[in-house]
């Protein structure tokens, strides 16, 4: 499948680095691991420890 639009691969990569540096700081200055990778994650808090998959014996093949 095929992004919609055009994705800027240099101005992405920019971002990203950015961001690292931000987060570097961050740590840095003694925030915590844990917050910055919550605000991070595309996850919500307690994802994975709710989270069921439905056709897990399927899926690993039992």
């Amino acid at each position: 499948m095929k992004p919609s639009k055009s994705i800027n691969l240099k101005s992405r990569a920019a971002a990203k680095a950015a961001s690292r540096r931000e987060d570097r700081k961050r740590l840095e200055n003694g925030e915590s691991p844990e917050v910055i990778q919550r605000e991070n994650s595309i996850f919500p808090p307690g994802y994975f420890q709710r989270h069921r998959i439905i056709n897990f014996a399927s899926a690993v093949g039992k």
